[in-house]
C-alpha cells in the first residue's frame, strides 16, 4: 500500500510536470494519448456555443471525455475525478470473492497506461471503471441491473464498440443457450459474425473502411491484412492481427528510436507509454494462458477473447485499445483459486 501511495505521488508529479504546463500553453509535451484532442474540443465548444460539433461518429466517440472536461473545466479537477473513479472501481472489484486487493493494485500499477488514465482527460479511466464493474456483474450470483446499466452508460461514453461487445457477450452467455454449453462454438460464431459484417460494410460505397483500404497500395502489412479480411478472409488474418495489436511497434523497434530522434520528449505517450504497455500486456496474456485463465469456459476469458477479436478487426494497430483486456487480466490474476482449480468466485470447477 505504501508503494501504491508513492505511485499516486508519482502520477501527480507527472501531471504537474507534463499535463498542467500543456494545459497552460507552456508546453506541447503529450503525456495522455488523446487528451489534447479532448481539451481542444472542450475549448472549441465553449468558444463557439452555437457551432455544430460532431462528438459521435462511426469512427470516433468524444462524448465522454468532452462531457467530463466541460463539467470540471480544469486539469486538477479531472485528475481528482479520475482517481475517484479508480478507487470506486477497485473497491467494487474487491467485493468479488477471492480478489486480492494488493495484487490487483500492483498489476494495475505496473501498466504504463494507468498513469495517464489517472491524471489526464481520457477514455482509459472509463474503460477501467466499466471493465471492473462488468466483472462484478458477471461474477455476481444475483445480477444487479443497476450495475449493468452503469457499465453500459460508461461504455457509451467510451466507445460504441464496447457496448456492442458487451451485448454480444451477454447474448452468448445467456443461460441455457448452446453457446453457454459450447463456448468454443461461441468463439466461432463471433469470428463468423465479424467476418461477414466487416466484408459487407467494406463493400458499401463511400465507407470509411474502403477509404482506409487504399493504403494497401503502399505495401503496408496491416493494409494488406485489411484487404484480405474485406473479402471474407478475417479468419486467415485474425491471429497475426491480434499479435500486431498487442505488440504494436515492438515488432519494429527502430520506429521508436526514429520517433525519439524526431520529437525527443515531446510525445512521451507514443515513444514510451505505448511500448511499455505492450511489454506488460504480452507477459500477462502468456501467464493467463498457461494458468488456464483464457479457457473460453470461463466467462471473463470469453469476454477477453471477444474483445481481442473485435480490436483485431479494426483497420489500424493501436495497442492501448486493449486496455480493457489488460484490466480484466489483472482481475483474473488477482483472484485466488483452491488447489483443485475451483474458482472461489463461482464455485465452478474450470479445466485448464
Amino acid at each position: 500500500m505504501w508503494v501504491f501511495c508513492f505511485y499516486l505521488a508519482l502520477c501527480w508529479f507527472c501531471f504537474f510536470e507534463f499535463e498542467q504546463p500543456r494545459l497552460n500553453n507552456e508546453s506541447t509535451v503529450r503525456f495522455g494519448a488523446d487528451s489534447p484532442t479532448y481539451w481542444e474540443a472542450v475549448n472549441y465548444r465553449k468558444d463557439h456555443a452555437n457551432a455544430e460539433f460532431d462528438l459521435l461518429s462511426f469512427g470516433s466517440n468524444l462524448i465522454g471525455p468532452v462531457a467530463i472536461g466541460a463539467a470540471l473545466q480544469s486539469g486538477i479537477a479531472v485528475n481528482l475525478f479520475n482517481t475517484l473513479l479508480f478507487f470506486i472501481a477497485v473497491e467494487v472489484a474487491c467485493t468479488i470473492p477471492g480478489v486480492d486487493r494488493y495484487r490487483l493494485l500492483f498489476l494495475l500499477m505496473i501498466c504504463s497506461e494507468t498513469a495517464p488514465a489517472l491524471v489526464t482527460l481520457n477514455k482509459e479511466i472509463m474503460v477501467l471503471f466499466s471493465a471492473l464493474l462488468l466483472a462484478k456483474f458477471v461474477y455476481s450470483t444475483k445480477r444487479s441491473w443497476f450495475l449493468l446499466g452503469t457499465v453500459l452508460l460508461f461504455s457509451f461514453f467510451t466507445r460504441w464498440e464496447q457496448i456492442a461487445i458487451i451485448f454480444l457477450f451477454l447474448f452468448l452467455r445467456r443461460k441455457g443457450s448452446i453457446f453457454e454449453r459450447k463456448p468454443r462454438l461461441a468463439v466461432a460464431f463471433v469470428v463468423a459474425v465479424l467476418t461477414v459484417s466487416y466484408s459487407l460494410i467494406a463493400m458499401l460505397p463511400g465507407s470509411g473502411i474502403v477509404g482506409f483500404m487504399r493504403f494497401a497500395r503502399g505495401a503496408n502489412t496491416i493494409a494488406k491484412f485489411n484487404a484480405i479480411q474485406a473479402h471474407f478472409g478475417f479468419p486467415l488474418v485474425m491471429v497475426p492481427k491480434i499479435i500486431m495489436d498487442i505488440s504494436g511497434e515492438l515488432l519494429r523497434p527502430a520506429t521508436y528510436f526514429a520517433m525519439f530522434r524526431d520529437f525527443g520528449f515531446g510525445d512521451i505517450h507514443s515513444w514510451f507509454i505505448v511500448p511499455a504497455f505492450s511489454l506488460v500486456l504480452i507477459p500477462l496474456l502468456a501467464i493467463a494462458y498457461f494458468k488456464g485463465l483464457l479457457n473460453p469456459r470461463r466467462p471473463i476469458a470469453l469476454l477477453i477473447i471477444i474483445y481481442l477479436l473485435v480490436v483485431a478487426l479494426t483497420p489500424f494497430v493501436q495497442p492501448r485499445y486493449n486496455y480493457f483486456v489488460y484490466v480484466l487480466l489483472c482481475l483474473e490474476l488477482a483472484k485466488k483459486e483452491d488447489p483443485a482449480g475451483r474458482n472461489l468466485t463461482s464455485g465452478e470447477l474450470v479445466p485448464a
